[in-house]
């Protein structure tokens, strides 16, 4: 393995401009290693950069790198040079570092690894990380950065961030424009759509927020609903070149244990588990949990104000995430984190309609309410509010024929129209797609025409 930039010393003189300006260069070292037990291909290609990210607002500015062609297996050492002039001492640099195989993204840093500023030595370890497969959705590699500005109905717009990690797990932040007391953040847990054109986010607000996946580097807002967002103004947002990790802060609902003199918390709507910071509101915390707990290292409910943020911890690479407790609020014995959302399957699934055409469909007294249920034969059994219904369906990726559908007789007092509207629709269906706990069914324009929510069979 060969250094691109080469071998250089510590400390050098490179010589004068024509202005007689003297550059001076330094170098960063360090190596970059991953967990994962798959061997590298052996003209893998590691490229290291080194950064400033000091300005949120703008992109990182790159200040050195070191490339390697054909790095074989790690663990890969790599020195990098840059110029002494372009370093402020007031900002924030660090190291990135990716495997490719050809264009195929294979491995990369998500943790931010500083260096050189701050009180930070000029070398670090870089642990990387395998990325996700894009597999049948269009979101691509991660971890990943998307930003922009969205409108807003009364102020100049919103800037979003949203940082998708590669354990299912997103962050959010909004700031609106020309509005004190933001940004507002959000986390949680992100799906794909089994068609693989939307990812919904689900976190702390009450309904997920759902982006149309234009690209592998554009998301695009849909409205309140699931649907497209037709207007001249812009609702997309663009993944940035590297990732940005970013820090959260806000209410926070998490299991909570205290053994041997440390604090770990495992936070409800991602699911991460992190230490605590012996800060802030740390004491009160740690003493409502020993009052209360009933075997050591039991884990219990607690609610906090706090901030996850990214620290260095006090042995091993990092930064890694850590709890911020600036305000402890209750510990709740007895009380769960709720599971996490998860991606249901087709088969085997009550589907409840809750939608036709846009309309909730009614409940009527005494009358079987409109839902499917798939079978792994190819059967479609349920009820369309009045009479029972049986058909068979075929599946082509994200299509879906539904055919030979049949119904009983009965004659019912009331939901004869809707019933019949239903059964209809069913004839017109020729693409699904679900998402998290529903089902979507869509025509072949594109059209979203029945609603379903997942109840699970036992």
């Amino acid at each position: 393995m060969k250094y691109l930039l080469g071998l250089v010393p510590l400390l050098a003189l490179i010589g004068c401009t024509h202005s007689g300006i003297q550059h001076e260069t330094a170098t960063v070292t360090g190596k970059a290693i991953y967990l994962d037990r798959a061997a590298a291909p052996p003209d893998a290609r590691l490229e290291v950069i080194l950064e400033d990210i000091s300005r949120a607002d703008a992109p990182a500015k790159r200040i050195g790198e070191a490339i390697f062609h054909d790095a074989g297996q790690p663990p890969y050492s790599f020195v990098i040079e840059y110029d002494v002039n372009e370093i402020d001492p007031r900002h924030t640099y660090r190291l990135a570092a990716r495997l490719y195989d050809g264009e195929d993204l294979l491995f990369v840093t998500d943790e931010v690894h500083q260096v050189i500023t701050r009180g930070f030595p000029a070398e670090a370890t870089l642990r990387l990380r395998r990325v996700e497969s894009a597999g049948t959705n269009l979101l691509g590699a991660v971890p990943a950065t998307f930003k922009g500005t969205i409108p807003c109905a009364d102020c100049p717009g919103i800037d979003i961030q949203i940082n998708f990690l590669t354990d299912g797990v997103y962050f959010m932040s909004e700031s609106y424009q020309d509005r004190d007391g933001g940004p507002f953040f959000d986390r949680g847990r992100y799906l794909i759509s089994s068609d693989g054109k939307i990812v919904s986010l689900h976190g702390g607000k009450e309904a997920p927020k759902r982006f149309e996946i234009l690209s592998t580097d554009t998301l695009k807002m849909m409205d309140l609903g699931g649907q497209s967002i037709e207007s001249e103004l812009n609702y997309s947002i663009f993944r940035e070149p590297e990732f940005q990790p970013m820090n959260s802060r806000g209410l926070i609902g998490g299991m909570y244990r205290y053994f041997a003199g440390a604090g770990r918390f495992r936070e409800c709507l991602t699911g991460l588990e992190m230490p605590v910071v012996s800060e802030g509101d740390n004491r009160a915390l740690e003493e409502a949990y020993l009052e209360v707990r009933k075997e050591p290292g039991e884990e219990l409910k607690v609610s906090l104000e706090g901030q996850i943020v990214h620290r260095m911890p006090v042995e091993g690479p990092g930064p890694v995430r850590m709890l911020v407790p600036d305000r402890f609020i209750g510990v709740w014995p007895g009380q769960t984190c709720p599971s996490p959302v998860h991606q249901v399957e087709l088969h085997h699934t009550y589907w409840r309609l809750t939608s036709l055409d846009g309309e909730y469909p009614r409940r009527v007294p005494n009358q079987r309410e409109p839902h499917l249920v798939f079978r792994e034969d190819g059967r479609v059994t349920g009820s369309d509010g009045c009479n029972r219904l049986i058909g068979v369906f075929e599946l082509d990726n994200s299509s879906m024929d539904i055919s030979q559908l049949a119904t009983t007789r009965k004659a019912c007092l009331e939901g004869m129209g809707e019933a019949k509207r239903f059964a209809e629709l069913l004839d017109e269906i020729s693409r699904y797609r679900i998402i998290g706990q529903h089902l979507e069914m869509l025509d072949s324009s594109g059209t979203l025409r029945l609603f379903f929510e997942a109840v699970a069979l036992h």
